[in-house]
């Protein structure tokens, strides 16, 4: 009995001793200092893709379902190079767009715009878009209307000639093209379209809604 009550008293100082620790612990992390752990970011290249010839001064993305584009206009030329990083590690260079000014609107659309040999220019009319100038010069530009949600295959939906003003209403997917025949309201909004899966889909970690 004797022996039996002594483990009994054992077993209290254990459990004292066992809170008496959790206590202490839980005080030590109370009293830590919350600079003690912190969120860092790290950054490294996942990719590289030589660039022959002169430096890019252009460059913008378009996203055309899963897929990435980076359009990349170089000093000197007047065409864009089509790069698809849909896989940072892989950049492939897909398409050379020959234009002269090339605008990303949203919806997978662009502009692309030419000037024209014209002298009877009116000086104070320059091509703007959303006070941006786009032409290289204050004559009348040729504006084309491109679809690139393809980028290898790019379509010419309209064109416009002898095009003084432009202003874009992204808010409401409108275009406003002022030439000699008056203003131009065209519409640019998104339409959805089944995707076909490819080859690439197979190994998509992403589920493909695929006919």
């Amino acid at each position: 009995m004797k022996r039996t009550m002594k483990l009994i008293r054992q077993m209290r100082r254990f459990e004292c001793l066992l809170v008496a620790l959790g206590a202490l612990f839980l005080a030590a992390s109370a009293e830590g200092s919350p600079g003690d752990f912190y969120t860092s970011t790290e950054a490294k290249i996942v990719g590289h893709l030589p660039l022959p010839g002169n430096p890019a001064r252009q460059m913008f993305i378009q996203q055309m379902g899963r897929k990435h584009y980076l359009y990349i206009r170089q000093s000197s030329q007047s065409d864009f190079t089509v790069i698809d990083v849909t896989k940072p590690n892989k950049p492939k260079v897909v398409n050379h767009l020959s234009q002269e000014n090339l605008t990303p609107l949203n919806s997978g659309l662009a502009l692309s715009e030419t000037p024209e040999n014209s002298t009877d220019a009116n000086p104070s009319h320059s091509m703007k878009v959303q006070h941006d100038r786009l032409g290289a010069s204050n004559a009348p530009e040729s504006v084309r209307l491109l679809n690139i949600s393809d980028p290898v295959h790019p379509r010419v939906l309209e064109t416009f000639d002898g095009v003084t003003s432009m202003v874009r209403d992204d808010a409401r997917s409108l275009l406003y093209v002022a030439n000699g025949d008056g203003i131009w309201i065209v519409s640019h909004k998104p339409v959805l379209r089944r995707h076909f899966c490819g080859s690439s889909d197979a190994i998509s970690s992403a589920v493909p809604n695929c006919n």
